[in-house]
């Protein structure tokens, strides 16, 4: 049992956190006249762990504990023993906390240098993280009326530091990023997107475009939503995925290669599901769908109408318009917008007692018809086709005529 005690506590290692004034010594001579209440130092903090310092500088960063930035160390805090390893933890900073704290979503107020070390901290520690008076201590001085003076003060020695100006930047270069030891499985997953998009690429041109649009899509609402789950599981029983991406060769090996997984939704349906981590490492695959999309020439337009004896309406067009229904609405006026009569060609018919007398008279006498016509007339295309049909003389002359042999 002793054995087993000692190699616990040599199995966890120590957590530090060191604590530095990026005012050095400004803030405790200047704040009480400024905002009316002492404020000691404005902390940047770094969470010394494994021999190495973890620290934002514009994104997760790594330096020598205790002097990973060019100013001395104000505050040295034992935080805790963590049973965390270190390859743990960098794994934890590239999957998670390098999507949540970047240059990007920076803000000195409530999400700055010392809220990524509280997140490290609590990483570590199983929810413990840095006391409330070095993560909160904007929110508890600067956000007053008086502390906006001073903020603006530290925002420019903050964009100062940022840019290299100056000889103090806890910015600067004694720091590196966090290593990428998952770069070879990155590449590797990469590899397996390069082999599907090339099967896809066998694909009719219309099928790998339309598979692609599809795969963007998705892609771009997880990268977009990636706390979302609902735009991390899809049906496999989905219609349009099996007719857009199922059914394009290779279309589900891009997905698998994207990350997506084979699971079972709560409901117990089958479905394509991405994980938290994955999801937050849609960027590459985004650009590469986006890439390969762009590839592919425009897309086909839509085939011109086929002339035809009615102004442009289709072959057997009067038929589609309810076996000539739509001009019995005109005889029966039944729901007809009040604007028609202006249309060009319609007052001309409204104004002939033999036409408007046997259009009423089929009406009458077929149901279906009058269905028919009160359906076209809710329906802009159906009705923008009939006022084409009417600016044309020839259609008109025709419709007459066939209106004619019909009454008798």
């Amino acid at each position: 049992v002793e054995t087993v005690a000692h190699f616990a506590t040599f199995a966890m290692a120590k957590v530090t956190a060191y604590v530095y004034d990026i005012t050095q010594g400004m803030a405790a001579q200047m704040s009480l006249p400024l905002i009316g209440k002492r404020i000691d130092i404005i902390p940047h903090t770094g969470i010394a762990v494994f021999g190495k310092e973890y620290f934002f500088g514009g994104g997760p960063q790594i330096g020598t504990p205790g002097q990973s930035v060019p100013v001395p160390v104000a505050q040295v805090l034992e935080l805790g023993e963590t049973s965390k390893t270190c390859e743990e933890l960098e794994q934890y900073i590239r999957d998670v906390l390098s999507f949540q704290h970047n240059e990007q979503n920076y803000d000195l107020m409530k999400h700055n240098c010392n809220h990524y070390a509280d997140d490290v901290a609590k990483f570590l520690l199983d929810g413990k993280g840095l006391p409330s008076s070095i993560v909160n201590v904007a929110d508890e001085a600067l956000s007053t009326p008086q502390g906006q003076a001073l903020r603006g003060m530290i925002e420019n020695m903050e964009r100062s530091m940022r840019s290299g100006g100056g000889s103090m930047n806890p910015f600067g270069s004694q720091a590196s990023a966090v290593p990428d030891v998952a770069a070879p499985a990155a590449q590797e997953s990469l590899g397996e997107l390069e082999v599907a998009l090339t099967e896809l690429a066998k694909n009719e041109q219309e099928v790998r475009r339309t598979a692609l649009q599809m795969l963007l899509k998705m892609t771009e609402n997880v990268e977009k939503n990636p706390s979302e789950a609902k735009f991390r599981r899809i049906k496999m029983a989905n219609p349009a995925f099996q007719k857009k991406v199922e059914a394009a060769s290779g279309g589900v090996d891009v997905m698998v290669a994207a990350g997506w997984l084979p699971d079972t939704n709560p409901e117990g349906e089958d479905c394509w599901l991405m994980n938290d981590s994955v999801a937050l490492q849609q960027g590459a695959v985004r650009k590469r769908l986006d890439a390969e999309l762009a590839k592919l020439p425009a897309a086909p337009s839509a085939p011109a109408p086929a002339p035809s004896g009615y102004g442009g309406l289709p072959s057997g067009g009067m038929g589609g318009m309810g076996g000539m229904g739509g001009m019995g609405g005109m005889g029966g006026m039944g729901g007809m917008p009040g604007g028609m009569g202006g249309m060009p060609g319609m007052e001309q018919m409204m104004n002939n007692p033999a036409m408007m007398q046997q259009a009423q008279q089929m009406m009458q006498s077929n149901p279906g018809m009058m269905q028919q016509a009160q359906q076209m007339m809710q329906d802009p295309n159906m009705m923008a086709q009939v006022q084409q049909m009417m600016q044309n003389p020839q259609a008109m002359a025709q419709l007459q005529n066939m209106m004619g042999g019909m009454g008798r």
